[in-house]
C-alpha cells in the first residue's frame, strides 16, 4: 500500500516564497562562462540566508539539512563511494559513446558540490515539502516531481542554451529515473544527505570536464554530453535499478511514521 506523508506545521506562504527565491537563484550560475564554480557557492550562501530569514531557527529541517551524526558520517561515505564508482565507470562510457574528456579542475569540482546541494534543497526538500501540503501519497509526489526534474532539464537546454538542443528520450529517461530515486531517498530519511551524496558524487566526477568528440575532436556542449553520457544504455540501466530500489525503500511501513 502507498504511504501517506505529513508536513511540518508551517503557513504555506513561507514555503511558496522559499520556492520562488531558490528557483530564481539557481539558474544564473549556468549562464556564466567556464570557471563559474564560485557562483554556485554564492547561490548556496544566498539560499541559506533566505531560508534562515523565512523559517527561523528550524530552517535546516525545511532545507533537508537536519542530519544525525550517524547519517552525516554515512553521507560522507556514500559520497566517496559514488565518486569512486563513477570515476571507474566513466572510461567505459566514454569509450562506448565516442567521447574524450579533459581532466577537471579542483575548483570546478568544488563548485559542483554546491551546484548539487542547491538542486537537492530545491527539488527534494522544498518541493516535496510544498507538494505534501496538497498531496498525501508519497509515491505520487515522487513520480510527479521526478517528471518535473527531467522536464526542467529539457526546458533549460532546449530554450536557454544558444544551440537550442533537445535532450534525447534516453537521457530524459535517466533524469526521470534518477530523480525518482533521489526523491525516494529524501522521503525515506527526511533529509537530503544521501540524495545529495549520490547526486554530487556523480556530477563532480564528470560534469566539470571539457568534452570532445573522440573522432573529430569537436568541442561538445553540455546538452550533447548529456545525450551521450546519460543516454548510454549502461547509465539508463543503472538509473532504472536505483529507481526500483528507491520505490521499495519508500514503501517501507515505517515511512508513514516520520514527519516532513
Amino acid at each position: 500500500m502507498d504511504q501517506e506523508i505529513h508536513t511540518q506545521q508551517q503557513p504555506g506562504w513561507p514555503r511558496s516564497i522559499a520556492l520562488l527565491v531558490v528557483a530564481a537563484l539557481m539558474p544564473w550560475p549556468l549562464m556564466l562562462n567556464q570557471g563559474n564554480w564560485w557562483a554556485f557557492v554564492l547561490v548556496t550562501v544566498a539560499i541559506v540566508a533566505a531560508l534562515r530569514l523565512l523559517f527561523g531557527p528550524q530552517w535546516t529541517s525545511y532545507a533537508g539539512l537536519k542530519l544525525t551524526r550517524t547519517h552525516a558520517l554515512l553521507t560522507v561515505m556514500v559520497f566517496a563511494v559514488a565518486v569512486t564508482g563513477t570515476a571507474m565507470l566513466l572510461p567505459h562510457i566514454y569509450a562506448t559513446t565516442g567521447l574524450r574528456a579533459d581532466a577537471s579542475s579542483p575548483e570546478q569540482q568544488f563548485g559542483f558540490l554546491f551546484q548539487s546541494l542547491n538542486e537537492e534543497v530545491f527539488f527534494r526538500a522544498l518541493m516535496i515539502g510544498f507538494l505534501a501540503q496538497y498531496v498525501r501519497s508519497a509515491l505520487v509526489i515522487s513520480f510527479g516531481l521526478a517528471f518535473l526534474f527531467a522536464a526542467a532539464h529539457f526546458v533549460l537546454y532546449r530554450y536557454s542554451n544558444p544551440m537550442h538542443l533537445t535532450l534525447s528520450v534516453a537521457s530524459l529517461a535517466t533524469l526521470l529515473l534518477a530523480g525518482l530515486a533521489m526523491n525516494n531517498l529524501y522521503l525515506a530519511f527526511r533529509h537530503i544527505g544521501f540524495s545529495w551524496a549520490l547526486h554530487a558524487g556523480w556530477n563532480v566526477a564528470w560534469l566539470p570536464a571539457a568534452f570532445y568528440d573522440a573522432a573529430t575532436n569537436e568541442h561538445l556542449h553540455e546538452p550533447q554530453i548529456f545525450n551521450r553520457v546519460l543516454g548510454s544504455p549502461t547509465v539508463v540501466a543503472m538509473a532504472c535499478a536505483a529507481a526500483v530500489l528507491g520505490v521499495l525503500l519508500v514503501r517501507r511501513p515505517r515511512v508513514s511514521a516520520a514527519g516532513l
